[in-house]
């Protein structure tokens, strides 16, 4: 698979948090933060496993740390360094 651009995750990392798990109703962009929309650890390990289906992104164990978990912008910036 060939490198997706950064914006392309987020949108996608969107579209799957909307479909999957917050309710329909609320808005989902690049820059919103997780915590507002009520995206918990449970949640985090759903969205780290929608990387890795979809895009065959894996996240090493020193990625998983919350910096790179507040919005769906923060987690493509750090997931496009490890697409393979």
């Amino acid at each position: 698979m060939k490198n997706i651009s950064t914006d392309i995750i987020a949108q996608e990392l969107c579209a799957f948090i909307k479909s999957s798990i917050v309710d329909k109703y609320i808005i989902v962009v690049p820059n919103t933060p997780f915590q507002i929309i009520g995206i918990d650890s449970l949640a985090i390990i759903e969205i780290v496993l929608f990387l890795e289906r979809r895009f065959n992104i894996s996240l090493p164990e020193h990625e998983l740390r919350p910096e790179n978990f507040i919005s769906a912008s923060t987690l493509a910036h750090c997931a496009t360094k490890y697409q393979g």
